[in-house]
């Protein structure tokens, strides 16, 4: 076979399929190229995002997102009106949990169950000093008893955690839902 020959077989069409067809199959491959570049990168995206909500206490921290203290506070009313007193004391700060031993506030919390299962919330003044805050709330128990709260919030490392907690009763008033 000489040189002429050997650049003919090399030319679209040359083993007797029409141009169209050669065409044809070279965008095909092209096509499937781009398909596993893109599955390639659709795997790695998922890769780095289940390694990122593994390693990350607070994955929705990464993109600025930090529960208010309010929400703090809602998180651990929730977690009592389930029966969940463990999550509940996980809301306090360490230095309070230090204070408070999770014993002695369970026996607190079943011994006053009707008081820290709630109907309704109303958040007042917030005071901030720091990274301190302390939020009034105006609480309505499932019995019907009205209780005022006040919660003294600490940020630590970003997030809001409560460092104290004082309840009292107080007579009943309207409250608007919130």
């Amino acid at each position: 076979m000489n040189m002429g020959e050997v650049i003919n077989s090399m030319l679209p069409g040359a083993l007797g399929e029409p141009p169209e067809l050669v065409v044809a199959e070279r965008r095909r491959r092209r096509m499937l190229a781009r398909l596993w570049v893109l599955a390639g990168i659709g795997v790695l995206g998922f890769t780095l995002m289940t390694w990122l909500l593994v390693r990350v206490e607070d994955p929705a921290a990464l993109l600025g997102y930090t529960a208010g203290p309010s929400s703090v506070v809602r998180t651990h009313l929730d977690a009592l009106n389930r029966g969940d007193v463990r999550a509940a004391y996980e809301c306090f700060s360490a230095d309070y949990r230090g204070k408070l031993r999770f014993e002695t506030y369970h026996q607190m919390v079943a011994t006053h169950r009707e008081m820290f299962l709630t109907r309704r919330v109303e958040f007042g003044e917030q005071r901030l000093d720091g990274e301190r805050v302390s939020l009034d709330a105006r609480l309505v128990a499932a019995d019907g008893a009205h209780y005022r709260a006040r919660f003294v919030m600490v940020r630590l490392d970003g997030r809001w955690w409560i460092d104290g907690v004082r309840w009292r009763a107080e007579p009943p008033s309207p409250l608007r839902s919130v």
